[in-house]
């Protein structure tokens, strides 16, 4: 933070940096990148401040501003690294070798599912499940109409659904 900040540019951060975080832990799916992502995001919240020009949605600009600036940071990543270990970290002692085994197996299939995914697919999907806003929110925050939010979600969950299938417990119910 900049050392002239003034009280009020303190405060929106200390009111929204938690809401930013989840936004750019949502789209990157690291901790360290949306440390960044959150950090790049006040930056351009500052320089508009500063500029004095102040959003009219102010919630809806910020989080736009964060998953703008998180698409962003993992598009420079993408060309900077060859390939990216998305795994979640293995836990220190498996109980079970074949558990973790499929653990594995299912991250990684989840992960390349979500590759497949159109962009606005996987932005929509990601800011609703691991964001945890409603789909107004992700229609806020993209800039897109409504309909069209519930669309793209609806299509990435299909598609994850389809992919994922093999995963599925036959002795769960389907709850569609």
């Amino acid at each position: 933070m900049p050392r002239s900040a003034s009280p009020a540019f303190e405060s929106l951060v200390a009111e929204h940096s938690g809401a930013v975080r989840r936004v750019c832990k949502a789209i990157t799916r690291d901790e360290h990148l949306a440390a960044d992502a959150a950090q790049e995001t006040f930056v351009r919240l500052w320089r508009r401040m500063t500029e004095g020009r102040a959003p009219e949605r102010f919630g809806g600009w910020l989080r736009r501003v964060a998953v703008t600036t998180s698409l962003d940071l993992l598009r420079c990543r993408r060309r900077d690294v060859e390939t990216e270990n998305l795994d979640v970290p293995e836990p220190t002692a498996p109980d079970d070798p074949s558990l973790l085994a499929a653990r594995h197996e299912l991250d990684t299939r989840f992960e390349a599912a979500l590759a497949t995914l159109s962009e606005g697919q996987r932005t929509a999907f990601l800011l609703r499940h691991t964001g945890g806003l409603r789909l107004a929110e992700v229609a806020d925050t993209l800039g897109v109409a409504l309909p069209t939010v519930k669309t793209q979600f609806a299509r990435a969950c299909l598609k994850l659904q389809a992919r994922l299938a093999p995963f599925r417990d036959p002795d769960s119910r389907d709850v569609r």
